[in-house]
């Protein structure tokens, strides 16, 4: 039985759309179905919680039909990800995971890489006790959700790409340390980002190198950088070559905690918490994903 949740306001009503393409071509393939319609923040997590607890030994098939914020609530209402083939239809607003993920975009070609039954190990992240896929950050990266968040006039990817412009320049670093098995580094940074997808804010290329099955975390920390050098590492983030830029430290580890003397809120897959610790670790070897 596959259980496809989803928001029918989401990505302008597309998740919805979504459906009313996919149900005929479900039925004419004899698949046991059932849509699951959400109608306020985090009730995905509660019907996906209800729909896992106690699944037999053969688990469960979970779709997850809409963006980034689906795909996270729907993770985090896993009562047993090893016991979780989870598929993605990705029809949000922003989709990054989906598509580093090589998952098509066209709803149907989505669902026929589903019905296949390619179901790989897939790695993500634990933070706090809460789970993430995608990406796990903190410093400017909250503050342009939150600008993002209150914007008016652009939507989507648009939205995110101005707000990081704006930020930009606007932005104060932090001072945290950063904790690993290696030892303890200070900073003075814009971000901290542990990676297990490559994109944040639909297609903004963060972790470029980030593969999601390898048992580690990308971390990309970017120190500070002087005014006049910013327009330039902006143009280095967009061609993927963050990496490069004298004030970027990165590595690889299965665990990445940043601690801070004052406030430090994160964001874990688009969505903000304010007193989380920023302790991640990586999970591996236990959620299977329907991906090519």
């Amino acid at each position: 039985m596959f259980h496809f949740i989803y928001n029918p306001i989401a990505g302008k009503g597309k998740a919805l759309r979504c459906r009313q393409a996919l149900e005929p071509m479900l039925a004419a393939c004899g698949a046991e179905y059932r849509f699951h319609e959400t109608r306020r923040p985090r009730e995905g997590v509660e019907i996906v919680r209800g729909l896992t607890r106690g699944a037999g030994p053969e688990g469960s098939d979970i779709v997850a039909m809409g963006g980034d914020g689906t795909l996270n609530e729907i993770l985090n209402g896993l009562s047993d990800p090893a016991n979780t083939r989870l598929g993605i239809i990705p029809c949000g607003s922003g989709n990054d995971f989906a598509a580093v993920m090589g998952i098509p975009d066209a709803p149907k070609d989505a669902l026929r890489l589903i019905l296949r039954g390619e179901a790989k190990y897939t790695d993500y992240m634990e933070c706090g006790g809460v789970r993430g896929i995608n990406a796990i950050g903190t410093g400017i990266d909250v503050d342009i959700l939150r600008r993002y968040n209150r914007m008016k006039l652009l939507k989507g990817s648009a939205a995110y790409l101005a707000s990081l412009v704006i930020c930009l320049f606007s932005f104060k670093p932090k001072r945290f340390r950063e904790l690993t098995d290696n030892g303890e580094r200070a900073h003075s940074a814009f971000i901290a980002c542990a990676g297990n997808g490559r994109h944040i804010g639909g297609g903004i290329p963060i972790c470029p190198e980030a593969v999601a099955d390898d048992g580690l975390l990308d971390i990309v920390i970017v120190d500070d950088i002087s005014p006049l050098r910013i327009p330039g590492a902006f143009v280095k983030l967009m061609k993927r070559r963050v990496l490069e830029l004298p004030t970027t430290a990165f590595r690889r580890a299965d665990r990445l905690r940043v601690v801070s003397d004052g406030p430090m809120p994160i964001q874990i897959d688009g969505e903000i918490y304010e007193d989380l610790p920023f302790d991640v670790k990586i999970i591996t070897k236990a959620l299977r994903v329907y991906r090519p």
